[in-house]
């Protein structure tokens, strides 16, 4: 029998603090979709792992992440998202860099005895591609990619071969009042769905599985004749849902040509940024059908939002000492809390060995 995690690491402004280093600071964390920078010189800025970012398409077609703070100063850099001519310059003292990050030129240099540009460049952030998505990472020492992270590549692109060529046509964003943890582990269960959730009707919880692999799980429905067997990939049929160590979630969702994914951002200990995104190959949400189950799912995440910021006023709560994780033996049943327990594990080991 496991027990939760203690609830000063949901409520406590010390341990967020160590969680967005030993975690956020050292995973590779998926951001946008490929098409969110598509042209030559167009950019996004975001903020991810605690740090403000911008992401930038160059002329030869990498995409480059970059801190989003000028070397002379500290001034921003960039705002919100577009497209670039030739040069990223500050709006404060006009430094201006390459797109690949180089200082090409600041006002009056040459008049400064040993003035370097070579010495100022931008201080990069790494990035890679992933299922047609991009990530990036904090963290220089970190692996390209573990094994867990192309496993899921894997299957994401197994179960959904058009992520690639997929366009946003619906972006919602919204600050939630719980910490990232609270979130993550009310949608790695499905003990709540027939309860918290009123928006599925009738919900036969006997057909929902679990599979886990390393830093991931995915849930969904698998057919009548198999409820009391262990799921396979190849055995979940319709919507499913996947998580990603540390924060993100994807799902499929109305059909082939749909996918949902919910970024997560931790602003405190008590307060986590949600930017939920439904991707598809049309550039518009044109479809009745797949307006109709959009508008279900905004229904659903909203449910899920009421669910987590109750628990997390629970947390604060000097009442509350902690239960036990609800869990099936052969940890793939729907009800079961496994997977809570798995991801309560991993945060254990990331902060191994930091202060308390």
């Amino acid at each position: 029998m496991r027990h939760p995690l203690p609830r000063s690491w949901y409520t406590s402004p010390d341990h967020f603090a160590r969680e967005m280093c030993e975690v956020f600071g050292r995973a590779w964390l998926p951001v946008c979709h490929g098409s969110d920078i598509a042209g030559p010189g167009s950019y996004l800025t975001l903020t991810a792992g605690g740090e403000e970012i911008f992401l930038v398409h160059d002329r030869s077609g990498e995409i480059r992440g970059f801190h989003n703070a000028c070397q002379h100063r500290a001034h921003r850099l960039l705002d919100g998202a577009g497209t670039l001519k030739a040069a990223i310059t500050c709006p404060y003292h006009a430094w201006a860099y390459g797109l690949d990050g180089s200082l090409r030129a600041a006002p009056r240099m040459g008049a400064i005895k040993g003035f370097n540009p070579a010495q100022y460049p931008l201080r990069p952030v790494r990035t890679a591609s992933f299922a047609g998505f991009v990530m990036i990472c904090h963290d220089d020492d970190a692996p390209e990619a573990s094994a867990g992270l192309r496993d899921i590549e894997k299957h994401l692109l197994v179960d959904h071969p058009d992520l690639p060529q997929l366009h946003a046509i619906r972006r919602r964003d919204a600050v939630m009042g719980a910490n990232w943890k609270t979130i993550i582990e009310n949608y790695l269960e499905c003990y709540h769905c027939d309860v918290a959730h009123p928006s599925f009707g009738e919900f036969d919880l006997s057909t929902w599985k679990h599979i886990a692999g390393p830093a991931w799980s995915r849930q969904g429905r698998v057919p009548a004749a198999r409820h009391n067997q262990a799921a396979s990939h190849g055995t979940i049929e319709g919507l499913s849902a996947w998580w990603q160590w540390p924060n993100i979630f994807w799902a499929r969702a109305f059909d082939e040509k749909s996918f949902v994914v919910a970024y997560h951002e931790p602003l405190a200990a008590n307060a986590t940024r949600q930017v939920r995104v439904v991707y598809a190959l049309d550039d518009e949400e044109d479809d009745t059908a797949l307006r109709d189950f959009n508008e279900l799912f905004d229904e659903v995440f909203q449910e899920d939002v009421s669910v987590v910021e109750s628990v997390q006023r629970g947390l604060s709560s000097r009442g509350y000492r902690g239960g036990a994780l609800i869990e099936d033996d052969d940890a793939s049943a729907g009800w079961s809390e496994h997977v809570v327990g798995d991801f309560q594990t991993m945060v254990r080991s990331a902060l191994e060995g930091t202060a308390s």
